[in-house]
């Protein structure tokens, strides 16, 4: 009987360290943050989608996890740049994924998902360009990029005044972002007296040389074009076909482009390019052709760790609404993008920059 009891005592005595040691172990684990992101990772503007989720994975790369009070997973989806796409993705990455941030491309393609997100309380990021003063589109919504007015200006000033541009021909894709810029862009023509014409075209559309010899013909010797690819290409192409030369061709905001040997020597204004080193490291460790975007999905998953460190609390994560506090305290801060500026509307303001294809590499123009 004593023997009995004995062991008893000794099973209880296990069983009660094995049930303390399992209560400790989960309360050592480190809650999961869980970031998502719906890109264009297939399709005619995947090196688009492809950069960005390079750039989010070199930023939690460069980590040391043993060091943060949180784990962190990048759960991302393809949306084949299609907007229709965007609801049922979202509602994936929420009702499954159960991830607590969902970034994407454009602020079009964010603005679709915005009451979803809003209804799950979900941190929402895109980057595009917008009206400086836009309204919010949802509670947590941020929007990192460029001011129209700004992108504009600088087109302008850059290269309309410097380059004594008297007359241009625009080719421009029927997107509402490409819209708003081509306005900002109309109204300063219309004030200086340069002669222009709007050639506005829908996505899809291959056929533009008739516009061209017409352009042509009318006395335009100068052309910008404001398409997303592929039809940003086919235009290229058919100026170039046209006898137009390079020096004679400028695009409007997007180093993008898959092909990048085809703008050797042609000009942009963008944003968001970062450094060389950062874009020169980020297309050899990841083997992309083009790093539009990186830097603003790399500021975006460095931001979300810092502020979910800064606001740690055991055992719990951070909501929304924290992060979201915490980001439009920062105002103005150094970030892969060269300045990020928070505006109380969720924009996160960068400025833009000029830059010239030389040797298959975009370079900013001194």
């Amino acid at each position: 009987m004593k023997k009995f009891l004995l062991s008893l005592c000794m099973v209880l005595a296990l069983t009660a360290c094995k049930d303390e040691n399992k209560t400790n172990e989960q309360a050592n684990v480190k809650p999961t943050i869980k970031i998502g992101a719906i890109f264009p990772l297939s399709g005619p503007q995947a090196s688009m989608g492809e950069a960005a989720k390079a750039g989010m994975l070199k930023a939690l790369k460069e980590k040391n996890m043993s060091d943060l009070h949180y784990n962190y997973e990048l759960v991302f989806e393809d949306n084949m740049g299609k907007i229709q796409v965007m609801p049922t993705a979202a509602t994936k990455l929420i009702t499954q994924d159960k991830v607590d941030a969902i970034s994407t491309i454009t602020s079009a393609f964010a603005k679709v998902i915005a009451p979803l997100a809003d209804q799950h309380n979900i941190l929402l990021w895109d980057y595009s360009f917008e009206d400086k003063n836009y309204p919010r589109f949802g509670k947590y919504a941020f929007n990192q990029g460029v001011s129209v007015q700004d992108l504009a200006d600088k087109f302008f000033s850059e290269f309309i005044m410097n380059d004594n541009i008297e007359n241009v021909a625009v080719y421009v894709q029927n997107v509402g972002i490409l819209g708003l810029l081509t306005n900002s862009l109309e109204t300063k023509m219309q004030q200086q007296g340069i002669k222009y014409v709007i050639n506005a075209s829908n996505p899809g559309e291959r056929d533009f040389r008739l516009s061209i010899a017409k352009n042509q013909e009318n006395g335009f010797n100068k052309f910008l074009i404001m398409s997303f690819p592929p039809e940003r290409e086919i235009i290229l192409k058919q100026l170039l076909e046209a006898g137009i030369t390079k020096k004679d061709i400028y695009t409007g905001c997007l180093d993008m482009s898959p092909v990048i040997e085809l703008y050797e020597g042609i000009k942009t204004v963008t944003y968001g390019h970062g450094s060389q080193d950062f874009v020169d490291n980020l297309a050899k460790e990841y083997n992309l052709s083009s790093t539009f975007s990186a830097t603003a999905f790399y500021d975006f998953v460095n931001l979300v760790i810092e502020a979910s460190e800064n606001l740690y609390k055991k055992g719990e994560k951070p909501t929304a609404e924290q992060i979201n506090n915490y980001i439009l305290a920062k105002g103005k801060y150094p970030c892969a993008s060269g300045e990020c500026d928070v505006k109380a509307n969720g924009f996160i303001l960068n400025q833009p920059i000029s830059l010239i294809c030389r040797n298959q590499k975009w370079q900013e123009i001194q």
